[in-house]
């Protein structure tokens, strides 16, 4: 679990030992073998949503890393697909961004309460 989350961090500093001891007691969950499933069986739909992004009326900001291991033109093909979206790109920073930079979701979503 470690090794992969690093894979999403700039600064692998940034994984505290709370957050993984969380992750990996969440597994032992009464009805957690369940939900994993089901996201498992669904994940074809979360790339298959992109074609439905056009219809989307809520504001959106788009939130990357540099290091984002999202490769560029599936980020470009998100801000195409979402014309009056915002866009951060946050340096020194990989994918897990609420991980790394806490206070840049919370700074965004602040702003916008």
């Amino acid at each position: 679990m470690r090794a992969i989350l690093t894979g999403g961090l700039h600064d692998p500093t940034a994984l505290r030992e709370d957050y993984l001891d969380e992750l990996l007691d969440v597994g032992h969950r009464p009805g957690y073998p369940t939900v994993a499933r089901a996201v498992y069986r669904n994940l074809p739909s979360f790339a298959a949503a992109r074609a439905r992004y056009p219809e989307v009326t809520a504001p959106v900001h788009l939130i990357y890393g540099e290091q984002d291991w999202s490769r560029p033109s599936d980020r470009q093909a998100n801000r195409r697909q979402l014309p009056n979206a915002e866009f951060t790109q946050i340096p020194n920073a990989g994918h897990i961004i609420a991980l790394e930079r806490p206070d840049v979701p919370a700074n965004l979503l602040i702003s916008v309460a």
